[in-house]
């Protein structure tokens, strides 16, 4: 296949990494020196099963490449409006878009059958914090978007170089909440790169099962610094984190979805990724903006939508919103 990852960074890079090496013709696209290196000296991924070096076409424009069959969007929710015009060249009308992203996808509403898709003129419901304006709804045919949620940890460890622990989970399913044979071959594309796709007619499902994690945990660490095992053996910050779990869960089926996890069980998923940092408290020591409206501001939104209180998030959200924008100040 001919296929960009667009962000390759952690989680693009190791994915890069891994269809690469299967043999596809795979570029990326990133920024400075770590596009630099990859020119130079080749993407490298760092795993439990050794370490593995391709040497992708890369650019820090998107514009450079032309069609393919798949574009991978592994950057931060917040890059994103200003990517998808940029997609144009790449797109046929088969071209699957694929984004690898945390949090409330700005496409939510685009194919939903629930209550709350359609605002009362008929057109798809936007979530404002994301898409306000629906110029991202605009940039993009959701006919091109396959959903996708990550399940896996890993960090760019240095200009070039991935390290990851080894797990490479994608669920993957239509945004329409039909099964269809181009995600049954995606699905295969991945399991032959040596992945764990898993193919879902409910991706909406998926998405909530991730959130209840990372609208949690990911907010908890940036604020205190704190990795997932050092969260995991404080009773104070699980309470938070269970508190928080409890009401997203209450949200998810109040959009008709099932959240396929309790907070004792989404904890347990979470003390068994072991001594790793979130992307969040990732993004902040880099001195990066932080998805707080994918993560926190988006589900706080659709629980006004719906009625329901969530007196824990929106705590969190004022804290990290807050927190993001001091890290994030300009110092004249």
């Amino acid at each position: 296949m001919q296929i960009v990852v667009v962000g390759a960074g952690a989680i693009g890079g190791s994915l890069a990494v891994k269809l690469a090496h299967a043999g596809h013709a795979v570029g990326v696209v990133a920024r400075g020196v770590h596009m630099q290196t990859i020119v130079r000296a080749g993407l490298t991924l760092h795993d439990p099963l050794g370490t593995t070096t391709v040497h992708p076409h890369a650019s820090d424009r998107p514009e450079d490449f032309g069609p393919q069959d798949l574009v991978v969007l592994s950057v931060k929710a917040h890059q994103i409006t200003s990517l998808l015009p940029r997609l144009r060249g790449m797109l046929r009308p088969d071209t699957i878009v694929m984004p690898a992203i945390n949090g409330i996808p700005w496409w939510y509403f685009q194919g939903d059958s629930s209550a709350y898709a359609r605002e009362r003129d008929g057109s798809w419901a936007r979530i404002a914090c994301l898409d306000g304006d629906g110029s991202m709804a605009s940039a993009l045919d959701a006919g091109h978007v396959v959903g996708c949620v990550v399940h896996g940890s890993a960090e760019l460890t240095a200009p070039g170089h991935v390290t990851a622990n080894g797990q490479y989970r994608y669920i993957i399913g239509e945004i329409t909440h039909r099964a269809s044979d181009r995600v049954s071959a995606l699905a295969k594309v991945l399991r032959g790169a040596g992945c764990d796709p898993q193919s879902t007619d409910r991706i909406r499902d998926a998405v909530w099962m991730k959130l209840i994690g990372n609208a949690s945990f990911n907010p908890v660490a940036a604020l205190t610094r704190a990795r997932m095992d050092q969260i995991c053996a404080n009773a104070g910050l699980l309470d938070l984190v269970r508190g928080v779990m409890a009401e997203l869960i209450a949200l998810a089926r109040a959009f008709g979805c099932d959240p396929q996890v309790d907070p004792d069980r989404r904890i347990a998923i979470g003390r068994g990724i072991g001594p790793v940092k979130p992307s969040t408290l990732q993004d902040l020591e880099r001195g990066r903006p932080l998805e707080v409206q994918a993560l926190l501001g988006a589900p706080v939104e659709l629980a006004r939508r719906a009625g329901l209180d969530m007196p824990l998030s929106k705590a969190l959200l004022a804290l990290l919103s807050e927190l993001d924008k001091r890290a994030n100040q300009v110092v004249s």
